[in-house]
């Protein structure tokens, strides 16, 4: 339902098998959402925000699910269930409570944690395409702001390819950061085609190459991975 990809190490190539995806999927389940930004991270957000920011009210979840990039993989996943059936869980997911957010604590999210999308100065942003800690489409939405709301022409977004959350040596940082410098120094924007910018990235020292895997506590060197990305829709936008 959160667009959360099959792709949770940073050092392994994306899985291919449908009982690999989805067990990447429950992984980023666990570690992110029950663990990362679970209990405890809720009982702090409710405390700052002043009550409860999150509903389900009027979500129809059949809809979601229908605009979901995973959703392929979730009707694979259920063919080879025994017993699955995932028209049942969706009309069990129609008819679970719903619960009403606190007016306030929303506001409180809209005014301290949603981005207005304005663009007073260039802005890079940097993003794995198999990040499920914080999932690609938030980068389209905050591009969708910026149309509305900026100038497009003050954005770069830029893509490395490899799974797990903020996957990046201090090379692909760098060139990152050179890619902004350049914009604020001359005016316009370097080229930042795939093949360039990994070819910046090579032509940095090995101790420029470690990538760090937050799920196994590794750093380990790995080849160049920018790439061209496109990421899904949001499923339910804040603004």
């Amino acid at each position: 339902m959160a667009n959360i990809p099959g792709w949770y190490a940073a050092h392994e190539p994306k899985p291919t098998t449908t009982d690999e995806l989805v067990a990447a999927q429950s992984l980023w389940t666990k570690w992110a959402y029950s663990y990362g930004i679970g209990p405890v991270g809720r009982t702090e957000l409710e405390a700052r925000a002043g009550g409860n920011p999150s509903w389900n009210t009027g979500i129809d979840y059949g809809r979601l699910f229908a605009r979901s990039s995973q959703q392929d993989l979730a009707r694979d996943a259920y063919a080879a269930a025994p017993g699955g059936d995932l028209d049942a869980d969706l009309k069990r997911l129609a008819k679970a409570p719903r619960i009403r957010p606190d007016a306030k604590a929303v506001a409180y999210q809209y005014r301290h944690g949603i981005v207005r999308g304005t663009t007073p100065a260039p802005v890079v942003t940097l993003h794995s395409t198999g990040d499920g800690g914080a999932v690609t489409d938030q980068e389209r939405w905050y591009a969708d702001r910026i149309r509305r709301h900026g100038n497009s022409a003050s954005l770069r977004q830029l893509w490395v390819d490899r799974g797990g959350h903020c996957s990046f040596s201090s090379a692909d940082e760098l060139v990152m950061l050179r890619t902004l410098l350049d914009r604020i120094d001359d005016g316009q924007w370097p080229s930042t085609t795939p093949t360039r910018l990994n070819a910046s990235v090579s032509a940095m020292g090995p101790a420029y190459q470690k990538v760090l895997d937050l799920g196994t506590g590794a750093d380990l060197p790995l080849d160049p991975a920018y790439t061209n990305f496109t990421p899904p829709r949001m499923l339910r936008p804040s603004r």
